[in-house]
């Protein structure tokens, strides 16, 4: 009943009060790094094993340097991922831009043709 639910229940004053635990891990947490035994912020942390120079040993609480040749070869890898596709359109179909688009590009280097030969007039 509502009674005993209320009587189990504990109040708790100012300080007392017990701190939720967080359901997922805010930005500023601090995470060791163990390789040279200090701390430093997750974002830094996430910054560090992006560029290649760490790897999580735990994600979220511990990073270690990485050596030379694993930072190369995590660097390659990263590389590979990030590679273009090996064919960039469909074969057969080709890209065509709009005549708009052709139009107004031709405009352009009318006009940076014409401004150039003016400067080169008022230079002599």
């Amino acid at each position: 009943t509502c009674a005993e639910a209320c009587a189990s229940l504990t109040l708790f004053k100012g300080s007392e009060r017990p701190k939720a635990r967080p359901t997922r891990m805010t930005n500023n947490a601090r995470v060791s790094n163990i390789t040279r035994g200090y701390s430093l912020k997750h974002k830094q942390a996430v910054r560090a094993v992006d560029n290649c120079a760490a790897a999580w040993v735990v994600y979220g609480e511990s990073i270690r340097d990485l050596t030379l040749a694993e930072a190369i070869a995590a660097r390659n890898a990263q590389a590979k991922e990030r590679e273009p596709l090996a064919q960039a359109e469909i074969p057969g179909i080709t890209f065509k831009p709009p005549i708009g688009a052709q139009a107004t590009h031709m405009i352009e280097v009318r006009r940076a043709f014409e401004a150039n030969e003016f400067f080169t007039q008022a230079v002599q």
